[in-house]
């Protein structure tokens, strides 16, 4: 057993250092920028993504609480997601095309503005594109062409409805201009309607918008054109491209080179950016998780910056940590450095930097659990930040407890860590238990898995913040009754996790045999004894989760042969799409075998021959999956709660959160341990 006691007090933790006061590590991405004769402060920019928290009854709170966080945080320029600009746009947005909410416009430019950043409006229409299940019956486009993603298919737009989309998209920007907007991004990429315009493959017409690219192109010059014309000089206009689309037939990076040459030659462009991916099976290429490389499209950032010398280019793309940022500027790669998801999970990533503290920052660790939650039509949620969008986001220190109490939190894994966290935050004094010599739980497993490395971002935040806090850890062994009962708590966490259950397709014997593990079982067995191995390995997947196809990864490494075998009709169903796309190309780059539709059947095959058997849960014959070597199960699992009627006979508080809960995700975890620490 360990026995840990941490920090110097309970309850401290220090604030944010204001950023005059120190000066920066990161000379270039903390040096001043001119735009449009506006001043921003340093090169950060917060990225577009959409947050959903609505706008059916006027601006949400949260949605003024995430914008003016991000500029509360340090960043110079905040791009917000696309606002309503012309009457066919959805009441989800927020409406510039007419006055009904100009004081919702004027408060939130106000609010970014008030902590010295200038906030831009991005400027799109989803065009024939959409990426949720189901198809688009009203959309329009360049020509009558179904989405590569969707198969909605778009009315071809006339020449008279573009130029009114041209007038009505000036005016909205005209109107967020004197609502104190600094400027507007026009995003004509990922696969949206000016994107349709200038692919080859989406745009088939013959008229003056169609042809050669700078008949493509004449939509969007047209659009900017219109737009500086009645803004002006001083007011910013930023163009998102597209980079590559990764689309056969599409627009690559020759192409994406001809289209910012020529759009720079024809109209004043303030900035560019560039953006990859698209409605298509590129569509995992917008959010790059840990499959690719840090600083993902850089290298082809640099390529195309060279099209268009005398405009500034905005770095983007899985950019997570200063000294990243800080290199790109210094290499003279870009100009600009544009964070999506880090200022998600840290909107203090700014601040932070800058005073020398980027050891403190959370880190985003690419999940796409934020994507996922905005394309299930939920507000935005992110795995590493709990709070996000409430009013003191920013705030290291919360709102102190009414009272100090003793709180006993069981369970070391990212539930319980952030239960602990939150409620050292609030001033109780915290002790924690858990069986593993580390934390994290089964997040730790997957850390140590391909493509999952990002994931210890979340516990080692939660430790180091625990440490600072004078959280105290009781690690190594699992808690029993008269550990907690004897620490005499006034309420109890219990985050003890969960355990796979059984198929109930393989024979109950073989269970009380013990020679079927489940997968994280069996997984933490590989990794205690590194090396190649020979034959064949099986997962048989009842679980369709992520941590599942990073194991499945892990086991190519070592194995010669990797099948999965699935009784649904696909797999990673449950798996946002980004990730899914990746997670289907990985497993055909790797030759990783995917068996849909099946169930194994045990024979004496397998302890005779090392043949496995499986047959299509429709029926039919049996079939072989020779020499297999490892055989693991993934299914859903039963909560460990064995502890919980028992503190509660003991006359304690007792709250359940995370997979102790119901077995669920990490977002669930972490949401439910800080609110647990701050109900006590």
């Amino acid at each position: 057993m360990w026995v840990v006691k941490l920090g110097q007090a309970w309850g401290k933790v220090p604030h944010l250092t204001p950023m005059t006061m120190v000066e920066s590590p990161y000379p270039h991405l903390f040096s001043p920028q001119v735009l449009a004769g506006q001043t921003l402060k340093n090169r950060i920019t917060h990225a577009s993504i959409s947050p959903r928290f609505g706008a059916h009854q006027g601006m949400h709170p949260r949605y003024l609480h995430y914008y003016v966080n991000r500029a509360k945080g340090g960043a110079a320029m905040v791009v917000t997601d696309p606002i309503g600009i012309s009457p066919q746009h959805g009441p989800e947005r927020l409406c510039a095309f007419n006055d009904s909410m100009v004081d919702d416009l004027r408060r939130l430019a106000d609010g970014v503005r008030a902590h010295d950043s200038v906030l831009i409006g991005q400027v799109q229409d989803t065009g024939r594109g959409r990426h949720v299940p189901g198809r688009t019956y009203q959309s329009m486009g360049a020509s009558a062409l179904p989405d590569d993603l969707s198969y909605s298919m778009p009315r071809a737009m006339g020449a008279d409805e573009i130029l009114r989309f041209i007038a009505d998209t000036a005016q909205s920007c005209q109107r967020m201009q004197a609502c104190g907007f600094g400027g507007i991004e026009v995003s004509a990429g990922h696969g949206h309607l000016f994107h349709q315009f200038l692919s080859p493959r989406s745009n088939q017409r013959d008229d003056a918008y169609g042809g050669d690219v700078q008949r493509r192109l004449h939509f969007l010059v047209e659009l900017c054109q219109a737009i500086r014309a009645v803004c002006g000089s001083g007011f910013i206009i930023g163009v998102k491209l597209p980079g590559n689309d990764g689309v056969p037939g599409g627009i690559g990076a020759e192409q994406a080179g001809q289209i910012a040459h020529n759009l720079v030659s024809a109209v004043h462009v303030d900035y560019l950016t560039y953006c990859q991916g698209s409605h298509h099976r590129s569509l995992e290429m917008h959010l790059p998780d840990d499959s690719y490389p840090r600083q993902t499209y850089m290298g082809l950032i640099r390529q195309l910056k060279a099209h268009t010398p005398n405009v500034p280019v905005m770095g983007l793309g899985r950019i997570t940590d200063p000294a990243e940022a800080e290199a790109i500027l210094a290499r003279g790669d870009a100009e600009m450095i544009g964070l999506g998801r880090s200022l998600i999970v840290d909107p203090g990533w700014p601040q932070k930097a800058q005073a020398g503290r980027a050891s403190d920052i959370r880190y985003c660790v690419s999940c796409n659990t934020c994507w996922k939650t905005i394309n299930n039509n939920r507000h935005m949620g992110c795995d590493n930040n709990p709070r996000m969008a409430q009013a003191d986001e920013l705030d290291e220190r919360l709102a102190p407890a009414p009272q100090v109490r003793k709180v006993a939190v069981v369970g070391a894994g990212i539930a319980g860590m952030q239960a602990a966290v939150t409620a050292a935050m609030r001033g109780h004094q915290v002790m924690v238990w858990g069986n593993s010599a580390h934390v994290g739980g089964k997040a730790h497993l997957m850390a140590q898995l391909p493509l999952a490395e990002s994931m210890s971002s979340v516990y080692d935040h939660q430790w180091i913040t625990a440490q600072r806090l004078g959280v105290g850890f009781e690690l190594g062994r699992p808690a029993q009754l008269n550990d907690v009962l004897d620490w005499q708590p006034d309420a109890v966490v219990l985050a003890t996790g969960a355990t796979m259950t059984w198929p109930q397709d393989l024979p109950a014997d073989l269970q009380a045999m013990g020679v079927v593990p489940d997968l994280r079982q069996a997984m933490a067995d590989l990794l205690a004894h590194p090396g190649p191995q020979s034959g064949t390995a099986v997962i048989y997947d009842l679980d369709q989760t992520e941590g599942t196809y990073a194991a499945a990864e892990y086991l190519r490494d070592r194995f010669e042969r990797v099948v999965v075998l699935s009784p649904r009709e696909t797999i990673a169903e449950e798996v946002v799409l980004v990730m899914r796309q990746r997670i289907h190309r990985r497993f055909f780059e790797r030759g990783i075998e995917v068996k849909t539709w099946v169930d194994p059947v045990w024979t004496d095959r397998f302890e005779d021959e090392a043949c496995l058997q499986y047959r299509s849960v429709f029926g039919g014959p049996l079939q072989d999956i020779e020499n297999v070597a490892f055989f693991a199960f993934a299914a859903p699992r039963r909560p460990n709660n064995e502890l919980h009627q028992a503190l509660l006979s003991a006359g304690l508080n007792v709250t359940l959160v995370g997979d102790c809960k119901i077995a669920r995700d990490t977002l669930s975890a972490t949401t439910e341990g800080h609110e647990a620490g701050m109900k006590i």
